[in-house]
């Protein structure tokens, strides 16, 4: 069994609302916002860590542990359905 370690990169979106013959689709470059959050993310790090040893958590497994959460997030397929709507979204 092997582990992720990379978040979804990209995600599908479907939308077709009530009366379109044929729906939006759309493909979004999540790698984009997760270079934008790495920044911030090595901004925060000094403070996450001083948070870690006031509250006596282990940093690296925190952080491993958000990155598995965020892996684990890959392959998910959500669908909407209403009435008027439908949205279909799927992470890659």
């Amino acid at each position: 069994m092997t582990q992720e370690i990379l978040p979804p990169l990209s995600a599908s979106l479907h939308v077709k609302p009530a009366g379109w013959r044929f729906g939006l689709k759309l493909w979004l470059p999540l790698f984009l916002l997760w270079l934008l959050l790495i920044p911030l993310l090595i901004l925060a790090l000094p403070l996450l860590f001083v948070g870690s040893l006031i509250f006596r958590f282990n940093l690296w497994r925190s952080l491993r542990a958000a990155n598995g959460v965020l892996a684990a997030t890959r392959g998910s397929e959500v669908e909407v359905d209403k009435r008027d709507t439908s949205v279909f979204i799927k992470l890659h």
